[in-house]
């Protein structure tokens, strides 16, 4: 990124100490503070961020978890799913021993699902032990090991974060039972390509550094490499993302204690290549490994003030030891693992034993986490951000002064350190204008838990057009890398800004107001267009400007979001009119003149073509009908009619002995994951009913001549018609079901031709290194 987008070097800064309600002079007589139970005092959220972020932390649908092998045989997994502002219905199935189990969980709100130690996965072969976790909404999932008071945790990927290139980090001095896992979910065949770094013994056979083992997998299943060779640089390289697990089945710590620990790492396309890194607990003795992906890897280490470089190759680390803070920043993407092995006496523990978790790249982030305590833990919370003060933090509903927390400051970033106490269950913290990372670890007397969240998959910036407006979706690591805020991007109206959601800005750009205008070309296209700005404070220098368009093309479908009534007649010069109307029976003698309407899925609907005229040999005939979804315009369409031919199944047609009249019905249907369908309508009337015309022709293949002489044509709309969201049949989520719509047909020289124009999206970035 060049230095217009760049920002000031990170300078090491010394610690600041601060409380909520005490003065501490370090953080041991903090802990003398710290107490196991929950603050009292009520604070409200504000109304408006009463709202869950629509993918809360690392919520989807579906997850892969593998509970991996420990040196104690009475080891058992437990899941945790976490839903936010939705109930969920959630299914664990693993092929071995068909097991399967489904559990309802309601809103804001966890279930468990436990495993016992027969679906740890042990052997060094391929197995169907892979754990698939199905959601019917967006939901958490957080896995804990226990064994015999020893375990660890992870917060598990879904699906759409797993890759298909990975590292394993590993140890060389932390005990025999290096291991790692690799699993596939829901395709049936992935190969795996391993390029072996140590040594790895698999069906008999030894491979060494730079040998590749293959494996084949098929769905949820999984393989385990256990060694006792220091694996750290092992590539895994599949055909399809899959899920890599890395760990110890016992890790040994500087104090002796020894420990299980686990960690599911982020595909290679996640990394990234700025890091602020905190010791937990105030550690001077934990370790963090930073690995690269890319020969050529240069890495910038900052600690208190004095900068070290390193030049890294695929594969290869830098290992150090964790005495204070310190700032990473890397030429090409990295990896860094960070083992929690410290152990100092506290207060409210004597001594507690290792974790792994990874370290998320400080500008990524989300602005919302829902996470997972367990009370047999003392729990904390570090918040990782460039806040500078806790104003704006919201801790389970709650301002974040309100609890007991430490904070240190380093080169422009703040950690957040609270105490949670023995908590048990499920926590959200929030911030309105600020991403951030978090890690959530806990000890007790001989055991410890930790994982980290804020390495999600990164979005591209995108643009959705609508029928009153815009949305655009803006990044947030592009603000943070132009060192700008949430409140400094706005539209031409600086009193349009943006906010955050998640881990980007989104910007509501309607289209009569905040600066939209209305512009025309010289090829007679019509477009609305505006600017996103990102603009230094107190100045008008912007460091960020991404042209919008959203323009409108003749003789094509409005893409509605917000349905308007649809008129279902049309005018015929004085001779007659062409109607189009619903009836809510078979009867057709109750139209249905008020809209929008609700049906139920597969309910039957009524229509009926009229040619209204004094004239008695006028004759109708519907050409083609078509369906379409509502957010594709005509991308993906359906054929009802096709030239006069019947192509739904379920079409039914109403004989009448008026030929100005034609009446049909069929099942109301949906398209999978839109919002809903227009019904478009080439209609032809004929002037003749005993001569040779179209209308008599009927149906006819794409082949054979069409008559259009003493014919005309006619635009005809009805709607829109939504899917009743309580009705809806078992099984089917409720969602928007379709807006009619006929669009004319231009079948002679006395057709009616009505425009109907569609909001095709055009983006503009200035920002050309950013997506490089």
């Amino acid at each position: 990124m060049n230095h217009y987008f760049g920002f000031m070097l990170l300078l090491c800064c010394g610690w600041r100490l601060s409380h909520a309600a005490t003065t501490m002079n370090d953080v041991h007589n903090a802990e003398q503070t710290t107490t196991t139970e929950m603050p009292n005092t009520t604070f409200s959220l504000p109304v408006e961020t009463q709202r869950c972020i629509s993918r809360p932390g690392n919520g989807q649908r579906k997850f892969l978890a593998v509970p991996m092998y420990s040196y104690y045989s009475t080891q058992i997994a437990e899941l945790y799913i976490v839903t936010c502002g939705k109930a969920a219905t959630v299914t664990v199935t693993i092929p071995y021993s068909s097991f399967s189990k489904t559990v309802y969980v309601s809103r804001n709100s966890s279930a468990e699902v436990t495993l016992s130690s027969s679906y740890m996965v042990s052997e060094a072969y391929v197995t169907n032990k892979a754990v698939l976790v199905t959601s019917d909404v967006e939901v958490s999932v957080f896995l804990y090991l226990h064994a015999s008071g020893n375990g660890d945790a992870i917060a598990l990927l879904p699906l759409e974060d797993l890759g298909t290139e990975y590292f394993i980090p590993s140890s060389s001095a932390s005990g025999p039972k290096k291991e790692f896992a690799v699993a596939s979910g829901l395709q049936e065949t992935v190969q795996l390509t391993i390029t072996v770094s140590g040594h790895i013994t698999y069906n008999g056979a030894n491979y060494y550094t730079g040998y590749n083992i293959s494996v084949t997998l098929g769905r949820q299943q999984v393989i385990q490499f256990i060694s006792s060779s220091d694996l750290t640089g092992t590539r895994v390289l599949s055909t399809a993302p899959v899920a890599v697990f890395s760990g110890h089945s016992y890790y040994y710590g500087f104090s002796g204690n020894f420990n299980p620990i686990f960690e599911q790492l982020h595909p290679v396309r996640n990394w990234g290549t700025f890091f602020a890194i905190f010791p937990l607990f105030n550690h001077t003795r934990d370790i963090v490994d930073i690995i690269a992906a890319d020969p050529g890897t240069v890495v910038n280490v900052t600690n208190l003030g004095k900068t070290t470089q390193r030049s890294l190759q695929r594969g290869s680390r830098v290992q150090l030891t964790l005495n204070n803070e310190i700032t990473v920043k890397s030429s090409k993407p990295i990896m860094i693992s960070y083992v929690f092995q410290d152990s100092k006496s506290r207060t409210f523990v004597s001594a507690y034993d290792p974790f792994l978790t990874t370290v998320p790249p400080s500008l990524l982030g989300l602005n919302y986490y829902q996470f997972y305590t367990k009370n047999i833990y003392y729990s904390f919370l570090m918040i990782i951000s460039q806040a500078s003060s806790v104003s704006g933090f919201y801790l389970d509903q709650k301002p974040l002064s309100s609890y007991s927390y430490w904070v240190k400051e380093s080169g422009g970033f703040w950690a957040w350190e609270v105490s949670l106490g023995k908590s048990e269950g499920r926590h959200e913290i929030y911030h309105k204008y600020l991403t951030f990372t978090i890690y959530v670890y806990g000890v007790e007397s001989y055991t410890s838990y930790g994982y980290s969240m804020g390495q999600e998959t990164h979005h591209p910036a995108s643009l959705q057009c609508l029928s009153r407006g815009a949305e655009y979706s803006l990044p947030y690591n592009l603000l943070a890398a132009a060192n700008l805020k949430v409140l400094d991007i706005h539209l031409e109206d600086p009193q349009c800004q943006g906010e955050l959601e998640g881990r980007a800005v989104l910007l509501k750009i309607p289209f009569t107001r905040c600066g939209s205008t209305l512009q025309h070309d010289e090829n007679g296209k019509s477009y609305y267009k505006n600017t996103i700005y990102g603009t230094i404070p107190n100045t008008n220098v912007h460091r960020i400007e991404i042209p919008v368009k959203c323009e409108l093309d003749s003789n094509q479908t409005i893409n509605f979001n917000l349905f308007p009534q649809i008129a279902s007649s049309v005018s015929r010069g004085g001779n007659f009119n062409v109607s189009l109307k619903l009836y809510k029976s078979a009867s057709f003698t109750d139209p249905i003149v008020e809209f929008p309407i609700e049906v139920d899925l597969h309910s039957i609907l009524y229509l009926e073509l009229v040619v209204e005229s004094h004239l008695k040999d006028l004759q109708i005939l519907a050409e083609n009908v078509k369906s379409s979804p509502l957010s594709n315009g005509t991308e993906k369409s359906y054929n009802i009619i096709q030239h006069g031919c019947l192509q739904d199944s379920t079409l039914q047609t109403y004989p009448t002995t008026d030929r100005r009249l034609q009446r049909f019905s069929f099942h109301a249907f949906k398209f999978k994951d839109v919002p809903g369908v227009y019904l478009s309508c080439d209609v032809v009337i004929c002037h003749n009913r005993t001569s040779a015309n179209r209308c008599a022709q009927g149906c006819l293949s794409s082949r054979q001549k069409r008559d259009i002489h003493n014919s005309d044509s006619a635009s005809l709309a009805v709607g829109p018609i939504l899917l009743n969201k309580n009705k809806s049949s078992p099984g089917v989520p409720p969602s928007l079901f379709v807006a009619a719509v006929c669009v004319v047909g231009v079948m002679a020289v006395m057709g009616l031709v009505v425009q109907r124009r569609y909001y095709k999206k055009q983006q503009y970035i200035k920002l050309h290194n950013y997506y490089e």
